[in-house]
């Protein structure tokens, strides 16, 4: 799935070039909800401190472009937050650990950019940069909130590899060209994935010694893709719906978190308290982001398309 989206999101970025970032723009605002609707919506991700998500959704009238909102959990509140970026399509926004402000990527004719921005949408900054036109993506934070975690491949090929960035140094982890989504615990231990196929998407996840500068461990236990905590949300398909199994990091199922009745589940998370689980449904569904109460079992449709 991850691997063909990123080829998705390429294909519908629009061909031009950025605006300096730091270009006036109007600050972040609430949205009428109506203009989303009908407006695939993907990539949920949950506020570690405060109860609200953020989430990128398409616009425009061809739906060529995209960017970041944050709602509450009721779906309430909705405000634009990447408004100060004027151009390309927004994706993937990952909260600070002190919830204070989101990470993306910004697809663009010539790579893809690494963004930062205020949860009030002020601020805007562009992180990290390994090669003018290659793509980076952002995948986490580490623990001190100071320094982030990605990964890039140059032009010309999909040869990922993953990164770390503190202040204006950038220093290179992998280099086998087969490497994506680096992730950090809330214990500071960083899993990354090793790419076994493209096409359909395979991948390991690994366990990376910061100290050694290499992998020590072979995960291939943990199933979910997405980290949160010390956590994992594994998604088993069934005939006709999906059920959510909480991991820990050792890969073991810890329990239950419920079923839904949808299957193609995309971007499966969970929140700090544990008490929701975020996913997107397949784009034959509407790619709405529902959240699923676990104590009740209820759905709660954030986004309705």
């Amino acid at each position: 799935m991850g691997i063909l989206l990123l080829t998705f999101l390429i294909g519908a970025c629009k061909q031009e070039q950025r605006d300096d970032a730091k270009q006036p723009s109007p600050p972040a605002t609430e949205v009428d909800e109506t203009i989303l609707k009908g407006s695939p919506d993907l990539g949920p991700n949950f506020n570690p401190v405060h109860s609200e998500l953020a989430y990128y959704s398409y616009v425009g009238e061809d739906q060529s472009m995209a960017r970041i909102f944050v709602s509450d959990l009721n779906g309430d509140n909705v405000r634009e937050i990447s408004a100060l970026d004027s151009t390309g399509f927004h994706t993937e926004p990952k909260w600070s650990r002190d919830g204070k402000r989101i990470a993306y990527t910004n697809f663009l004719g010539e790579g893809a950019r690494i963004m930062a921005v205020d949860a009030d949408g002020q601020h805007l900054t562009e992180l990290a940069t390994v090669t003018e036109d290659g793509f980076h993506m952002f995948s986490s934070w580490d623990v001190s909130g100071e320094g982030y975690f990605f990964f890039h491949w140059p032009k010309g090929g999909f040869t990922p590899d993953a990164y770390y960035a503190k202040g204006n140094q950038v220093e290179r982890l992998t280099d086998n060209g087969k490497t994506n989504r680096p992730q950090m615990t809330a214990e500071g231990n960083l899993f990354i994935n090793r790419i076994e196929s493209v096409d359909p998407y395979r991948a390991t996840k690994q366990l990376y010694d910061l100290g050694q500068k290499e992998v020590i461990k072979d995960m291939p236990e943990i199933e979910g893709e997405f980290i949160d905590g010390n956590y994992a949300v594994k998604a088993v398909e069934n005939e006709d719906s999906t059920t959510f199994i909480l991991e820990d990091m050792l890969g073991k199922d810890l329990r239950e978190l419920g079923t839904v009745p949808y299957i193609k589940i995309m971007f499966a998370t969970i929140d700090s308290r544990q008490e929701y689980v975020a996913y997107n449904t397949d784009f034959a569904d509407g790619a709405e982001i529902h959240l699923l109460k676990i104590e009740t079992g209820e759905i709660v449709k954030l986004t309705q398309n």
